[in-house]
């Protein structure tokens, strides 16, 4: 049996190291970003894991208001509220595809109230890419069907590079040194992390996990909990630091596996408090923290974390999956199939919403 995601992890670091300046280089040439006062980043899946991952970075770097959603809670929630103010406005839509109805229904939504439109997709002929008004295409290389690891990357670089178009040139430099120490210390992190998770995936209590992370690093336990859920059919889920105090603090049965992915950044205090309340009620506990810049600048560290924090969940998923002697996505039985990701769900044929209520 293929593992998928041991594929993908064997070419991970070296597929940020050499995509990131060809993708540096397309960005270049979108049209220009000025005046834009406020950024909309939507997906589904993983690229809506994508667009919390990168919305620090627009806020903090670029000084921009920046509210990720899902696709659906954008287009028919978040911009009809944002018309009057659409003119500085941008929506950056991300699929790998560029075929998600959803996705594609939020940029028709926002052409309709008059803001600007940039897809990211690993597609140039796609629908995303054509009802957009500009587009970042990069498409990646070509991989056995399985749980995505390396379109997610992709995401997360295409939208770094809009990013860093946006910064004034100080900014710009410092940015562009900062991904170059994570491309540089990433192997090693990556190798490390990976076995730690097959190695706690091993301790086979509580029959769940749930991954925590705060800031950039909600999107990334997000996004471990889905390919432990792709990979394995195991249940788990992701969950703010935060909202853990509040519900799953209460949760059965006592020894269930808690991960926390943490970026050493503006959670940190709030963590250090859940690890001790976790270790208090017997919770099977493990984390991974990634802090590794020696620029020392906890901003960008955390900014920059998403390209770094999957590697010991995607781990976890593997062994996970050989252990229930699993095939990724269940082998689309009970109903489902390959079709559009899942057959009877729709996900690409689905009806779109035309705009506005009456």
């Amino acid at each position: 049996m293929t593992d998928h995601l041991e594929t993908q992890k064997a070419i991970a670091a070296e597929h940020i190291k050499s995509s990131w300046p060809v993708i540096q280089d397309r960005a270049r040439s979108l049209a220009s970003l000025d005046g834009v006062e406020q950024v909309v980043l939507c997906g589904c899946g993983d690229s809506h894991h994508a667009a919390l991952g990168l919305s620090m970075g627009f806020a903090e770097l670029a000084g921009i208001r920046s509210s990720p959603a899902h696709s659906m809670a954008a287009a028919r929630y978040l911009l009809p509220q944002l018309e009057g103010s659409a003119g500085n406005l941008l929506v950056i839509a991300i699929s790998a595809s560029g075929e998600v109805a959803r996705t594609i229904e939020a940029l028709e939504i926002a052409n309709l109230i008059g803001a600007r439109t940039l897809a990211l997709t690993g597609n140039h002929s796609g629908s995303l890419a054509r009802t957009a008004e500009d587009a970042l295409v990069f498409a990646g290389p070509e991989l056995p069907h399985g749980p995505g690891l390396i379109s997610y990357l992709t995401s997360l670089l295409m939208g770094y590079a809009v990013l860093q178009q946006i910064l004034r040139a100080g900014l710009q430099n410092k940015f562009s040194g900062a991904l170059e120490e994570l491309q540089a210390r990433l192997p090693s992190w990556i190798e490390e992390r990976w076995d730690e998770g097959a190695r706690f995936a091993d301790q086979d209590r509580g029959g769940t996990c749930v991954f925590l992370g705060s800031g950039p690093a909600y999107g990334s336990a997000l996004f471990g909990a889905a390919k432990l859920i792709e990979a394995s059919g195991e249940y788990g889920w992701g969950q703010d630091v935060e909202e853990w105090a509040h519900l799953e603090y209460f949760c059965a049965p006592a020894e269930m596996r808690t991960w926390l992915l943490s970026a050493s950044g503006r959670s940190a205090s709030r963590e250090l408090e859940v690890r001790n309340a976790a270790h208090a009620i017997g919770r099977s506990w493990h984390e991974d923290r990634w802090d590794l810049l020696r620029s020392r600048n906890s901003q960008l560290n955390e900014i920059l974390s998403p390209l770094a924090l999957w590697a010991g969940p995607c781990g976890y998923a593997a062994r996970r999956t050989a252990i229930r002697e699993e095939i990724p996505f269940r082998n689309f039985g009970g109903g489902r199939d390959r079709e559009e990701g899942g057959g009877a769900s729709r996900i690409r044929t689905s009806e779109r919403w035309q705009g506005f209520d009456g």
